[in-house]
């Protein structure tokens, strides 16, 4: 009867719970498959996190590229329209100063925060801003700037054995300043920069001395950009499609897991109702056998 009491009991928690694996001891390799299976699922689910705010940083950077791309449109619009010798020099003020605010909103850019506080392009200088005016600076043809961020992106784990940057150095984007302070700015067709760029030739065109080659400065800026939206393009797609891998994996690690671990509602209904009667059997005969006693026939 302690047999079958222990049995029904058993059971009624299996239902209580919705499995058939209450304790290790019920089946130590099914338990142990339980416990590697939910930690694959728990570090996909992880993955997932990760991929949801990597996402987040490089969709925010592309969105800045894409305005900064913008800007720089308008400034090889302007550059053009400066270089056009039928300008008088007030002309040419007129657009080096309206170059100069689009410098300023290029270096707002560079120096956007994401929803955190963090500087996106200052490397793991998180806290830091990306770029800032030299105020130092020594030569007189424009002004120099200063990258204090650093050259790190961090490394982001979206799969078991797959990984992907969630950013860019600024460096790689916006071109390495001129040097340690106080710099000396170079002469056009050389600033890697793109601020002391902008910055050169508007000091020139105020001087009415506009200098053709800040084109090309101007020219590989906006492909460093380019090809750095182009890379964010790439790593936005492998987060999407690392995505849809660590969706299938986790259902098919789920359906195992429950194919594992889950109670098979209607057998075990029927167990219990069989051990119900049997423990109810159980219990009359022994209620039987306690009846029987020399003293009844006395």
């Amino acid at each position: 009867m302690l047999t079958q009491q222990s049995k029904l009991s058993q059971t009624q928690m299996q239902l209580s719970s919705g499995k058939k694996i209450l304790t290790a001891a019920d089946n130590p390799a099914a338990a142990a498959r339980i416990i590697d299976l939910n930690q694959s699922i728990d570090q996909t689910t992880q993955y997932q996190s990760n991929i949801n705010a990597a996402q987040q940083r490089l969709e925010l950077e592309d969105s800045v590229l894409t305005n900064a791309g913008n800007v720089m449109y308008r400034i090889k619009e302007l550059s053009v329209q400066g270089l056009n010798a039928s300008n008088s020099q007030n002309d040419r003020i007129t657009i080096a100063k309206e170059l100069e605010d689009l410098n300023g909103e290029l270096l707002n850019l560079a120096n956007t925060k994401n929803a955190n506080g963090e500087y996106i392009f200052s490397g793991f200088k998180t806290d830091t801003p990306a770029f800032s005016k030299d105020t130092t600076t020594n030569s007189t043809g424009g002004s120099a700037y200063i990258y204090s961020g650093d050259t790190h992106s961090r490394i982001i784990q979206i799969g078991i054995d797959r990984q992907v940057t969630d950013g860019d150095p600024g460096i790689n984007v916006f071109g390495a300043p001129t040097g340690s302070p106080p710099a000396t700015v170079p002469e056009p067709g050389s600033i890697t920069n793109i601020f002391e760029a902008i910055d050169k030739f508007a000091t020139d065109l105020r001087a009415n001395e506009p200098d053709t080659n800040s084109l090309n400065d101007f020219d590989a800026s906006l492909e460093k950009m380019l090809t750095a939206q182009s890379s964010v393009g790439v790593r936005l797609k492998a987060l999407e499609s690392q995505q849809g891998l660590n969706e299938d994996y986790a259902l098919n690690m789920k359906t195992v897991l429950s194919g594992t671990e889950d109670l098979d509602y209607t057998e075990a209904i029927t167990r219990l109702n069989s051990q119900t009667l049997s423990l109810q059997a159980a219990q009359q005969a022994y209620t039987q056998v306690k009846k029987l006693s020399l003293f009844n026939y006395l």
